[in-house]
């Protein structure tokens, strides 16, 4: 019986002729996914039922393959040879090219690699072997859009009945990622082995049933080789039974020190757990020395104390001593007299941008590569990781302050050039402090001075560097003063409020107050508010301490503004307004204290109208509803925009006392008055001049259309009790005016 059987233009699959020569045709058409041809059998009559059958198969064989060519998830294709002409395409291709398939088929292969990456005359010389059937090679794909992709080529090649390649079938994988995972390999390989390689150590970890998964470090030269003990059980090793019970115990998540005896050799070895990534111990890990040439168990438990310092002193990802080998570096130099002589603290600006952006794998490439050009920087002296994303640098000698700051400008030069990893480019900026000689005590001081400068650095903006001297130390140990005695001054009764009275410019009455906040520490006296309030803002103490102001001024005033109509004026920071609650708590204390919200003026400075607008706003407006007034302080001072304020509910406009001091002086001055009282009127808010010394400057305000101001002129800040037993007895005057006698607070 004969039959005659072929496929006819099935893209992908070779044709058969209907001679049976065998030669497979190639035939160019469009993406299989498109239009998938037909798969004809021609039977012939005289055929049997089990031939038929056979036919039947080969053809759901053919569409299986058609299948599995166009939903694969490797991109392939299929090339003519030797003419490189593309004959079919799958998806996955035209995904990872950027090119239809309409674009592909029928055109030289070579137009999916860059000019000067032609594989052409490599594939020829490749497949010129008759035995060859295929093989893998990475290469360069440049995509439609102009951008280079690494792939991994499998290439499979078909052939004639005399052996000449026909048809190249082509699947290729995408290798972007793993290139980057390799890179930071790499380099975390490189580092540790240039760890490793200085110690005669042995690395070995175990799994679970304590067969060996990996060997690495300096093997004795007589014990067996890598790839000799991989795979193989300890128990091949040694039956030694104090092996087999600390490998359990590590097993359990204990560590412990034994000697292991492999053949004739002894081991000194440190075990522990290893951990996998859901915490459960996953295996052991043995960090081993070769011992068989000691001669006392003394030197043996010398070489133990040293595997056990290195693990416990340096840092895994970097290969760099850690935060207690810098500590003990720098002990080990204050005990032989000598001291360090500068230590150095660099921190990453914005590290936290590419943990959250790029992820943490490519946060420990950045740091492996920061500790590399570091270490390069710095020949010869320590470098170790101090921490997170902070490197430390110890001189051993002495340097001035010049050789300091020429330090922190090699480590500006070190990450000059921007840190590449795959399509990543990243500029890397550090923060540097630095300690010198002079200020060396301990250890830990000589870091926390480094520290306190690189603090300083960090204030002053990216890249920058600051030098710890003296007047850094008692600047640090006043604000570490005043911080921790504002803690205790509000429970321990050191805070107090002085009361300025704001007056009508035409006849000097009282109308309202400003409450000033004042502290008397019990030992240093009096401290001034320009010194405590920067650092109640800065560690956030403004909070309690805003509050309190806020209680206590408004129980002051309520039965002041019962009697006699006056309002209270109470200044609050940014970080209290836009800290949440804000808005809240004054409400509670105004149903605390029965004082009406139209008594209360809430104060806040200009220049903290530059950000976080939108929650201020919110604030104001809540405040406002309730009939609360809304002043803002120093103005003429903060920068802020005409097209921002004309936005904010404002009913208050104060004008600082750095013009009212040149009313009389300056011409300017006077037209910038103007001009803030026109302003004011312009968005329906009322004028309050600050800080009013002398009758020239109260007459020039009159002039110019100011009724209510403060200064030393009418009166100086006073207790609550003065204050009240002024207005009890009748007189609207304060205090300080002709004819009366002045409290000064």
């Amino acid at each position: 019986m004969t039959r005659s059987c072929y496929v006819d233009h099935v893209e992908g699959i070779p044709r058969v002729d209907s001679k049976g020569t065998g030669r497979p045709q190639s035939s160019p058409g469009p993406c299989i996914a498109a239009h998938l041809p037909a798969v004809a059998v021609v039977e012939d009559p005289t055929t049997s039922g089990a031939a038929g059958a056979h036919q039947d198969a080969l053809q759901k064989g053919l569409r299986l393959y058609q299948t599995i060519f166009e939903r694969g998830s490797f991109s392939q294709l299929v090339v003519d040879f030797p003419s490189f002409r593309i004959d079919v395409v799958n998806s996955a291709f035209c995904t990872m090219t950027g090119y239809s398939a309409e674009e592909l088929v029928g055109h030289d292969a070579a137009m999916v690699f860059p000019a000067d990456k032609n594989p052409t005359a490599d594939i020829v010389a490749r497949t010129a072997d008759r035995n060859t059937d295929g093989y893998s090679v990475e290469r360069l794909f440049q995509r439609r859009d102009g951008s280079i992709l690494p792939i991994l080529s499998t290439v499979s090649v078909v052939r004639d009945d005399d052996g000449r390649p026909v048809q190249l079938l082509v699947l290729s994988q995408d290798l972007t990622g793993k290139q980057v995972a390799e890179e930071a390999q790499r380099r975390s390989q490189a580092l540790v082995a240039a760890a490793i390689a200085t110690l005669p150590v042995t690395f070995t970890t175990l799994d679970r049933d304590l067969r060996f998964t990996s060997v690495a470090g300096g093997l004795d030269p007589r014990a067996s080789g890598p790839t000799e003990v991989l795979g193989k059980h300890i128990s091949e090793l040694t039956d030694d039974p104090a092996t087999f019970r600390a490998l359990r115990n590590a097993l359990a998540g204990s560590r412990s020190t034994t000697r292991t005896i492999v053949g004739d050799e002894a081991y000194l070895t440190l075990n522990a757990p290893m951990y996998d990534d859901d915490g459960a111990v996953g295996g052991v890990v043995s960090v081993s020395t070769n011992i068989t040439t000691e001669v006392s168990a003394q030197a043996e438990r010398l070489r133990a104390e040293e595997l056990k310092l290195f693990v416990a002193t340096h840092d895994p990802l970097t290969g760099l001593p850690g935060r207690s080998g810098l500590i003990e570096h720098l002990s080990n130099l204050s005990s032989t007299g000598r001291g360090a002589g500068a230590l150095l603290l660099l921190d990453l600006d914005d590290f936290h941008l590419i943990n959250d952006s790029l992820g943490h794998e490519m946060g420990d490439a950045v740091l492996m590569e920061v500790a590399s050009r570091v270490s390069d920087a710095f020949p010869g002296l320590m470098v170790a990781r101090h921490g997170g994303d902070q490197f430390a640098v110890v001189a051993p000698f002495a340097v001035d302050r010049a050789e300091a700051v020429e330090a922190a400008e090699r480590v500006r030069a070190a990450l000059d050039a921007d840190v590449e990893f795959g399509d990543n480019s990243l500029q890397i900026t550090a923060s540097v402090g630095l300690a010198l000689e002079e200020t060396r005590g301990s250890s830990s001081t000589l870091i926390r001075d480094a520290d306190s400068a690189l603090a300083q650095a960090k204030d002053a903006g990216s890249g920058q560097y600051r030098v710890y001297d003296a007047k850094m130390r008692h600047e640090v140990q006043d604000r570490l003063m005043i911080r921790n005695g504002l803690r205790a001054a509000l429970s321990a009764g050191q805070l107090r409020i002085a009361y300025q009275p704001i007056v009508d410019l035409s006849d000097r009455r009282i109308v309202g107050s400003e409450a000033l906040l004042r502290w008397t520490h019990p030992e240093r006296g009096a401290i001034s508010p320009e010194e405590f309030i920067p650092i109640a803002e800065q560690s956030g103490l403004i909070v309690p301490v805003g509050q309190w102001v806020m209680n206590t001024a408004c129980d002051d005033v309520l039965s002041l503004q019962r009697d006699h109509g006056t309002y209270i004026s109470v200044n609050v920071s940014v970080r209290q307004l836009v800290g949440g609650g804000f808005a809240d708590w004054v409400e509670e204390v105004l149903e605390r204290t029965g004082l009406p919200p139209c008594a209360l003026t809430v104060e806040v400075t200009e220049s903290a109208l530059l950000d976080n607008v939108g929650v201020i706003r919110t604030a104001f407006d809540r405040l406002r509803s309730w009939g609360v007034r809304v002043a803002i302080d120093d103005f003429g001072t903060g920068y802020s925009s005409l097209a921002r304020l004309q936005h904010l509910p404002v009913d208050v406009i104060k004008l600082d006392r750095a013009f009212v001091t040149q009313l009389n002086v300056r011409a300017e001055a006077r037209g910038m008055a103007s001009a803030i009282l026109q302003l004011s009127a312009a968005i329906g808010a009322s004028t309050v001049a600050e800080g009013v010394e002398t009758e020239a400057e109260a007459a020039t305000l009159i002039d110019l259309g100011y009724t209510i101001g403060q200064g030393f002129l009418f009166a100086r800040p006073m207790p609550i009790e003065d204050l009240t037993a002024h207005l009890c007895v009748g007189s609207t005057r304060p205090p300080g005016t002709p004819g009366t006698l002045g409290q000064v607070a």
